[in-house]
């Protein structure tokens, strides 16, 4: 290896290495990227000096091997992280359950002993009963559902149709909810934006979810607006409320799974729908400022 190249790659390696805010898989992968960068200056070098050609082509063949050993182990710690947050999605789904489970035993309890020896007041006890065992099992089918949409992610096919007709219908499912909070909805561009390849059942899921968390961020009311957009190249849908907004250090960790700052949140409603725009091949970004209201930006890729 010549003094000249060793100096050019040892640079390349200090410059990425020297982030120590990146993720080791990100490190992999940039590490990966000066790898590749060497190889062609290796291959030429040997080209041109017959006499070193041997010792050259032995380094990029280690140098090949120190590659494969990188993707081996970059996939190997993505595979960790994967799991990883299945075990935490794991006990935190059965931690959750524990709840409106022990609420419904306690409430068939008692059932039992108003049925076993009912006093005047057992009818009204009795409705008030039933009423908490309807919370309980409300509670249980959300869980079930969050959990059951990670795993249909993976396997949703994507049709192309009118992305402003289905906001349109999304947005009126959620219009009686916003009234009663004294929240008006505005909607604007859906009639102009187009097609856009999805899956309506599951992106639903992620929009609701957005227009839900918006409202209960405005309890004394204001206004929602729902914006859809589109250039050459991607499709945008901008919702954009004037609540209480989110505070600047917790908006690095509101798509983490389990993250909640909501009494009786499960943590997964904005990490699920993460996951679902990005089965879209989208994004999602957030801009919040406290006090003033928070913007959800969706974007997906324009149909060719």
């Amino acid at each position: 290896m010549t003094r000249r190249f060793r100096a050019h790659y040892l640079f390349l390696l200090r410059e990425t290495l020297m982030d120590d805010a990146q993720s080791p898989d990100a490190l992999l992968s940039q590490s990966l990227a000066v790898l590749r960068q060497c190889f062609p200056t290796l291959e030429t070098a040997a080209a041109r000096a017959p006499t070193v050609a041997v010792e050259l082509r032995d380094t990029v063949a280690a140098l090949r091997g120190v590659e494969s050993a990188l993707h081996q182990h970059r996939d190997a710690l993505r595979r960790a992280a994967h799991f990883a947050t299945l075990g935490r999605l794991a006990a935190g789904l059965s931690h959750e359950i524990r709840n409106p489970l022990g609420a419904l035993f306690l409430h068939i309890d008692l059932l039992e002993e108003e049925f076993r020896d009912p006093t005047p007041e057992s009818p009204t006890v009795m409705v008030q009963t039933f009423g908490e065992i309807r919370t309980a099992l409300t509670r249980l089918d959300e869980l079930v559902q969050d959990y059951l949409s990670l795993v249909r992610v993976g396997t949703i096919e994507l049709g192309v149709q009118d992305i402003g007709a289905a906001v349109q219908t999304w947005t009126a499912e959620m219009q009686s909810r916003a009234a009663q909070q004294g929240v008006t909805v505005v909607l604007e561009g859906h009639t102009t934006v187009g097609p856009l390849a999805f899956h309506p059942s599951t992106l639903r899921r992620a929009v609701l979810n957005v227009v839900q968390n918006a409202i209960e961020a405005m309890p004394e009311g204001g206004s929602l607006r729902l914006e859809c957009l589109r250039t050459a190249l991607e499709v945008q849908l901008r919702i954009r409320d004037s609540g209480i907004g989110i505070p600047a250090e917790q908006v690095p960790r509101i798509f983490e799974p389990l993250y909640t700052t909501k009494p009786g949140g499960t943590g997964l409603g904005l990490y699920i729908m993460r996951e679902i725009l990005a089965a879209h091949g989208g994004r999602v970004t957030v801009e919040s400022v406290a006090g003033q209201g928070t913007t959800f930006i969706l974007t997906f890729p324009a149909p060719g």
